[in-house]
């Protein structure tokens, strides 16, 4: 909202920007770093640092579980009634996180070092050009891999959605079975 209000979303029409081509232009380089920091990067390190934390101690946790409890193989179902044995694949989201959305903190790391040690920012080298195709495959790719992570590897959520196309199936052909008699 504040970035808005300040009228500092735009394009800026430059290559060398790819997938932040959210904030203006026209900004000094400190505004831009600003920006960005306060309207996405920021939020996303803090996201980095917040699911480490977390995962951290999920298996500080589930280490001292299983030692106070002598069970080498306790799962998630056994200390919760809450929990299933497929919400263990919800720990793997903070892997996935860093996997597809470094190469993109790596690039800001670069254009902030860039913009502080007055260097050519505009200067699109070879390494800006891997990191941003690597940044805009990972990013989109981090929907794909939450929903392998959510529908295809979590068991209840693959019979559910398998046994909702297979009733459509079933309906469509009891409907056209119905039609013909």
């Amino acid at each position: 909202m504040v970035g808005a209000f300040k009228n500092v979303f735009g394009e800026d029409l430059s290559i060398s920007s790819g997938p932040w081509c959210w904030i203006r232009g026209c900004l000094k380089n400190m505004e831009i770093v600003k920006w960005m920091t306060i309207t996405g990067k920021g939020w996303e390190i803090a996201t980095y640092i917040v699911t480490a934390f977390l995962y951290i101690y999920l298996k500080y946790y589930m280490i001292k579980r299983r030692r106070r409890e002598h069970a080498p193989d306790l799962r998630y179902s056994q200390i919760s009634m809450h929990l299933r044995d497929d919400d263990e694949n919800y720990v793997l989201l903070w892997f996935v996180l860093y996997l597809l959305r470094i190469w993109g903190t790596a690039r800001y790391g670069i254009f902030v070092f860039r913009v502080i040690h007055g260097k050519d920012v505009y200067n699109f080298d070879e390494t800006d050009m891997v990191l941003m195709h690597l940044q805009s495959i990972g990013d989109s790719a981090q929907a794909f891999c939450n929903c392998l992570l959510f529908c295809v590897k979590d068991t209840t959520v693959r019979r559910g959605i398998w046994r909702n196309l297979c009733w459509r199936e079933r309906d469509r052909q009891l409907r056209d079975y119905n039609q013909i008699h």
